[in-house]
């Protein structure tokens, strides 16, 4: 009876083992994704662009001095640039890229951990506020980074949804289908 009650209880032990196991292998795969950490990056500028544009936007109401071309250059034009960022940081995400999709996400990355940094060293006050570049750079600089340095990762046939013994078995080719 004692040995019975033993054995079940290694039984138990071993499966909470290899669940915990596989619950740390997917948060590493999570972590590891280069899809994930470039949508994240890419929303994260285009919150940075839009903060930006507002900010700028109620500034430019408020001064009665303000000017058109600074407003459209300085305000609207430099979150243009940070959304047509976002644009290539979404697409290299999903579609993967080019070293020069790679190093303009580097170096965007780069400069918005430079700006995060700086803004918890002079004003970390303003961290959590949405209006300011924050939460966005804090996240999204971070993001952009870990996106540019991980491998791009090619899905096996077992992860898209086939089963490759079957396809490699009905077609000799293997993953060729074509021909």
């Amino acid at each position: 009876m004692l040995s019975s009650t033993s054995t079940s209880t290694s039984k138990s032990t071993s499966k909470s083992t290899s669940t915990s196991s596989t619950a740390e292998t997917r948060a590493v795969g999570f972590l590891r994704s280069r899809r994930i950490s470039g949508g994240i990056g890419a929303l994260a500028l285009a919150g940075l662009g839009v903060a930006h544009t507002a900010t700028n936007a109620v500034g430019f109401a408020a001064d009665a001095d303000a000017s058109w071309p600074m407003f459209l250059i300085f305000g609207v034009g430099v979150s243009l640039v940070l959304w047509a960022v976002a644009v290539v940081a979404w697409l290299f995400s999903r579609r993967g890229g080019g070293r020069v999709g790679r190093v303009i996400i580097a170096v965007v990355g780069a400069l918005c951990c430079l700006m995060a940094f700086n803004v918890l060293r002079v004003h970390p006050e303003i961290v959590l506020s949405p209006a300011g570049p924050g939460p966005w750079t804090l996240v999204g600089g971070p993001a952009l980074l870990l996106a540019a340095l991980l491998p791009w990762r090619k899905k096996e046939a077992t992860d898209a949804g086939c089963f490759s013994s079957t396809r490699s078995a009905h077609h000799p080719a293997g993953d060729r289908i074509d021909g």
